[in-house]
């Protein structure tokens, strides 16, 4: 096989993937036959089977493929102070649907789903979520130990309350059938009510000495 001909196959085999995991998103597993992902994605279904021999494989590669995106990139958060740390995260969280919208698509629909889940894809996501979590309550627990944030904070419940929120805004989203307008909104509100409750007031502040 030549380059040229090398690159067509990644390319046709790219979009085979990305068209069927719109549609397993978008229609669950038994809805989805390889004629239509064959008519959306452009090929033959011949050129399906010869990448992925069949429908079962054609999935878990497609699952393989969606969870390729999903990871922290903490060298991002380096040199921040906690309240920066925290709302670069957040962004990151959110960039990341919004990048990868029937990626997450594909998952939500996995999790509300009986139908062909697997469990050792589902908990790369989990780890992914734990991961989220961990990160706010460790950068919420520095932010502490040096008197930015408030001692009597919880920072493990504060920080599942943040993914909880984000999970909210993400599950509107969806509901609205897309990225809704106020989507960027609710994450700025989210920022704003978030660092109001950790952060100490600054002593003279019209917020010094609310709980």
């Amino acid at each position: 096989m030549s380059d040229q001909q090398s690159v067509e196959s990644f390319e046709a085999r790219d979009k085979i993937l990305a068209t069927a995991t719109r549609l397993f998103s978008e229609q669950g597993y038994e809805s989805t036959s390889l004629s239509q992902v064959a008519r959306d994605a452009g090929v033959s279904k011949a050129l399906i089977f010869w990448h992925f021999d069949c429908k079962e494989k054609l999935y878990r590669s497609a699952l393989r493929k969606t969870l390729e995106p999903y990871f922290i990139d903490k060298e991002d958060l380096e040199g921040l102070q906690e309240s920066e740390q925290i709302a670069r995260l957040i962004d990151q969280f959110y960039d990341f649907v919004d990048d990868n919208v029937y990626s997450v698509r594909f998952f939500l629909s996995l999790t509300l789903q009986s139908e062909r889940r697997p469990d050792e894809m589902l908990s790369r996501v989990n780890e992914l979520y734990s991961a989220f979590r961990s990160s706010f309550a460790s950068i919420i627990e520095s932010g502490q130990a040096r008197g930015v944030f408030r001692a009597e904070i919880d920072a493990a419940r504060d920080a599942a309350l943040i993914m909880a929120s984000l999970a909210g805004i993400l599950v509107h989203l969806f509901m609205s059938d897309g990225f809704a307008p106020d989507a960027k909104d609710l994450i700025e509100h989210l920022k704003t009510t978030l660092f109001q409750r950790l952060v100490i007031p600054a002593v003279g502040s019209p917020l010094a000495g609310r709980p």
